[in-house]
């Protein structure tokens, strides 16, 4: 028979289970105490249980802090998206890039279409997904990546930086387009796209089409040399149709019952 442990002997046990690294089974002894003196399985099965919720647990704790690594603003998934308003876009095709073969072929995804038609919504639904498998995921907008490329310009550490970033997953740049780059953030940008080239899945959100993005960089070579790389290994989705927050707005007011 294994002996009814003293206080003594139930600190010697959480010590061993930190050393171990069994932090869920540490966290919740006194619950699976209760839960093996109400089962009475077999020392098996009761072991069998603990590795499965300490593994449970782990994989919790992966998602959650991939989750917040990400920094995603807001949490959207593909079932929140509406297919029926937006059907420029078909719900099997995200469905299909939800499977996140593109990202495990160091694939990209260029998102088209003018303001508020769902582009944000799907690259964030898809890097939520990207996290929920343990993937190293980051989002930005285009603006709060350029402001960051530059603080690390600014302490001499964005070569390494850019490096650091091509280990991840997948990069999502939200809203590329809306701001225009000066020279400096043009060839940051460029330095990202090219060091990610077949080694990290970028997903990019635009307003502008391909032809005005020479607009966009403050010289057109760069723009050029961007999207060589973007569209090498892309799949390249247009969405169209009416703004979102237009469509709330013109909705007629629901009447109220008699």
């Amino acid at each position: 028979m294994i002996p009814t442990i003293g206080p003594a002997d139930r600190k010697e046990l959480e010590l061993g289970l930190k050393r171990l690294k069994l932090r869920w089974i540490r966290d919740h002894l006194d619950e699976l105490s209760e839960i093996a003196l109400q089962e009475e399985s077999s020392y098996l099965d009761y072991l069998a249980y603990l590795v499965k919720e300490e593994v449970r647990g782990r994989d919790e704790t992966q998602v959650r802090n991939a989750l917040k690594a990400a920094r995603f603003p807001i949490h959207k998934s593909l079932d929140d998206f509406d297919f029926s308003f937006q059907t420029s876009v078909s719900q099997q095709t995200m469905r299909d890039l939800a499977s996140l073969e593109f990202v495990k072929a160091q694939e990209n995804l260029i998102l088209l279409g003018p303001p508020d038609v769902g582009k944000s919504h799907l690259a964030i639904a898809l890097g939520i997904r990207a996290a929920e498998e343990k993937m190293r995921v980051r989002f930005w907008t285009a603006a709060d990546l350029v402001q960051d490329l530059y603080s690390r310009l600014a302490d001499g550490s964005l070569r390494r930086y850019i490096q650091t970033l091509t280990r991840y997953d997948l990069l999502i740049i939200d809203e590329l387009g809306y701001l225009k780059l000066d020279q400096t953030a043009s060839d940051h940008i460029f330095q990202l796209v090219a060091e990610a080239y077949e080694h990290a899945s970028l997903v990019i959100t635009s307003n502008l089409d391909f032809r005005e993005w020479a607009e966009m960089f403050t010289n057109p070579s760069t723009a050029a040399a961007v999207l060589d790389r973007l569209l090498h290994h892309a799949h390249v989705l247009s969405l169209k149709g009416d703004s979102y927050r237009l469509r709330s707005r013109l909705a007629p007011p629901k009447q109220s019952a008699d």
